[in-house]
């Protein structure tokens, strides 16, 4: 009987069931071919997710450097002023100690000058509120 029915079948009729077989295969294929797309289009939005956080941190990481160089020559400053305050002790201190170095020989000519006029060392002792060993060590 199946013999009979497929011998009945018309030339047109197998020409037909061939092209819907083979309109259903390149369906198939359409619909394997656009999920490939709608999977590459997820990777591809996924890759722009991915760059655009790439890009933020890239962006962080250059802020940080930019505030990280602030820093530093905010640093830099306040070294260079530390300096220069410490040069202007440096030279307070000089001019203190010539100060005292001037002071301290004005006192000898003063201790040979009251020596020289007479007075004793025990008298400038008196006078100036030294002991006499300082006197000594002063005009020695």
């Amino acid at each position: 009987m199946l013999e009979k029915r497929v011998e009945t079948i018309s030339d047109d009729g197998w020409k037909k069931i061939i092209e819907d077989f083979r309109k259903l295969h390149e369906n198939e294929e359409r619909m394997e071919r656009q999920l490939e797309l709608e999977e590459a289009q997820k990777q591809v939005k996924e890759a722009q997710k991915q760059v655009k956080e790439a890009q933020k941190q890239v962006k962080d990481a250059q802020k940080q450097v930019k505030d990280a160089r602030k820093q530093a020559k905010e640093a830099q400053k306040q070294a260079e002023e530390a300096q220069k305050q410490v040069e202007e002790a440096q030279n307070q201190v000089k001019e203190v100690n010539q100060q005292v170095e001037e002071l301290n020989q004005e006192r000898v000519l003063m201790v040979q000058t009251m020596l020289s006029n007479g007075m004793s060392i025990s008298q400038i002792s008196k006078c100036l509120s030294k002991s006499e060993d300082e006197i000594r060590k002063l005009i020695s």
